[in-house]
């Protein structure tokens, strides 16, 4: 058994999911209710929370039609002409609640009109995060020490599925056991094994589970040290690929109801240049070499690709002698304002 901070956080994720997801959906319903004549969507957050952010723009998208808005923080250090941003809710997410560039954008949008909601952790109204906010959603997913975020990525991926209108109850039970049977089998340890030793990883998915590609690549470069990268499955043709080697690996999540002909694409190109690769997919997904159990929901395939991302770099990272929880770069708390 896993002995990091990082790998026990992560394995409470299922509980976290049970114990939570009703109050998350009543919740997110309440909020819906008062954002309901604001169909601007925007969404703020950094590192795994802008993950989650990137995964929640598909949500909103598939629910509504109109693309939501991956607000930039920079933006706010700028001279910009003024606009008026009435017709917008903003969805902030930061587990701590004092990522300083989250806050100041979340005020800056507030004095231009704009409803914000905040995704946290934080408690105290002093928080940075809940300030400016009108409204709040608590994580209550408890306290995350390892710098990688673990069972505050899934916590904040199901409150944003909530948020964009997605019956989240069932698909959090569903998620939460094959969680468990992931873990039970095995399969991290599988998928950490055909990792070892790779110059650079390359994590791709479509759909909303590219969100999941962008953190499992985070947790590679936070926790092992690897460099790596997450791109959609159709986007690593246009560029990406021709730096791949031998040397590399690539992780391909899929499943039997998305299209072929991306997915074919890119192992073709990938057998050509000799890079290692192995595909992560459902019982029903003749090509995977990995089959993994699905929740019914396709939205929540993204918790876990994230978990089992998390896993696998807690167990790599205790290969190779490396502890996951500290870094002497990196810190649970990340000021860039």
């Amino acid at each position: 058994m896993l002995k990091s901070l990082m790998a026990q956080e992560a394995r409470s994720a299922p509980h976290v999911l049970r114990s939570e997801a009703a109050r998350w959906q009543r919740q997110a319903i309440e909020v819906r209710r008062q954002v309901a004549e604001r169909p601007t969507v925007v969404l703020l957050g950094r590192g795994s929370s802008g993950n989650v952010c990137s995964f929640a723009a598909y949500l909103f998208a598939l629910q509504t039609g109109r693309q939501p808005v991956e607000f930039r923080p920079w933006l706010t250090t700028q001279p910009l002409p003024e606009a008026d941003w009435h017709d917008a809710v903003v969805y902030a997410l930061s587990y701590s609640g004092k990522s300083t560039d989250i806050a100041a954008s979340a005020e800056w949008l507030r004095a231009r009109g704009a409803l914000v909601v905040a995704v946290s952790e934080a408690d105290s109204p002093d928080a940075h995060l809940i300030k400016p906010a009108h409204h709040r959603i608590h994580l209550g997913c408890g306290a995350e020490q390892a710098v990688p975020a673990t069972k505050s990525v899934i916590a904040q991926i199901f409150v944003a599925a909530a948020l964009a209108g997605y019956d989240i109850e069932l698909a959090a039970e569903q998620t939460a056991a094959c969680m468990l049977h992931i873990d039970a089998d095995g399969i991290p340890a599988q998928l950490a094994t055909f990792l070892a030793g790779a110059r650079t990883v390359t994590w791709l998915a479509r759909g909303p589970s590219y969100g999941g590609a962008l953190d499992a690549a985070l947790k590679l470069q936070e926790s092992v040290g690897i460099p790596a990268f997450g791109f959609s499955t159709a986007e690593y043709l246009h560029g990406p690929i021709a730096a791949a080697s031998p040397a590399d690996r690539v992780v391909l999540f899929t499943a039997s109801d998305e299209s072929m002909e991306s997915k074919q694409a890119v192992a073709a190109a990938l057998l050509a240049r000799g890079v290692p690769f192995i595909c992560l997919g459902c019982n029903q997904t003749p090509e995977a070499q990995l089959p993994l159990p699905f929740p019914e929901a396709r939205w929540a395939r993204t918790a876990l690709l994230a978990y089992l991302a998390q896993l696998t770099c807690a167990t790599l990272a205790e290969r190779s002698g490396i502890n996951p929880d500290l870094h002497p770069s990196l810190r649970k708390i990340t000021q860039t304002h």
